[in-house]
C-alpha cells in the first residue's frame, strides 16, 4: 500500500511540471455543445471577451466551467478557448470546477473585467495549488 501511495505521489509531482504554455491563437474553440445560453446582441459598441486554458497534463482530468456575471458561459477543456460579445462595462468573471471529472466541488474564483467598446479582452484559466484560477492573459513574446 505504501508503494502505491509513493508511486502516486511521484506521478503527481512529475505532472506538476506538465503544463504546456500556449498562445491564445493556438487554442482550439470550445465545442458548441459546451457553450451555454449566454447570447448578447452584437452592437456597434460591443467588446469581445476571450477566455482560454493552457494545454497539458495538470488539471486535464478536471473540467473548468467559466461564468459571466454568475451565469454559466462555457465548459473549457485543456487547450481550448471561448469568445463572447459583451456590452461595454464591468463584468464579473468566474471559474470553477464542474460537477464532473476528477476534481468536482471546489469554490468558484471571481475577478472583475472591464469590457471596452470594439476591443478584445483576453483572460486565461490557470491551474494552481488551490484549483483553477483566472487572470488577464499576458502574451510571452520570447
Amino acid at each position: 500500500m505504501r508503494r502505491i501511495i509513493a508511486t502516486a505521489a511521484l506521478l503527481l509531482a512529475l505532472g506538476g511540471c506538465a503544463i504546456s504554455p500556449m498562445q491564445v491563437s493556438e487554442a482550439r474553440p470550445v465545442p458548441a455543445s459546451e457553450m451555454y445560453a449566454i447570447k448578447i446582441e452584437d452592437a456597434e459598441d460591443s467588446g469581445r471577451l476571450t477566455i482560454f486554458r493552457d494545454d497539458g497534463f495538470v488539471g486535464a482530468g478536471c473540467d473548468a466551467v467559466f461564468y459571466i456575471d454568475g451565469q454559466r458561459a462555457a465548459k473549457i477543456g485543456p487547450g481550448q478557448k471561448a469568445s463572447f460579445v459583451l456590452p461595454p462595462g464591468e463584468v464579473k468573471l468566474g471559474t470553477g470546477l464542474a460537477e464532473s471529472g476528477l476534481c468536482a466541488g471546489a469554490a468558484i474564483k471571481t475577478v472583475a473585467a472591464n469590457i471596452r467598446p470594439r476591443k478584445e479582452v483576453i483572460y486565461q484559466i490557470n491551474w494552481d495549488s488551490q484549483g483553477f484560477d483566472l487572470g488577464p492573459y499576458v502574451e510571452d513574446r520570447r
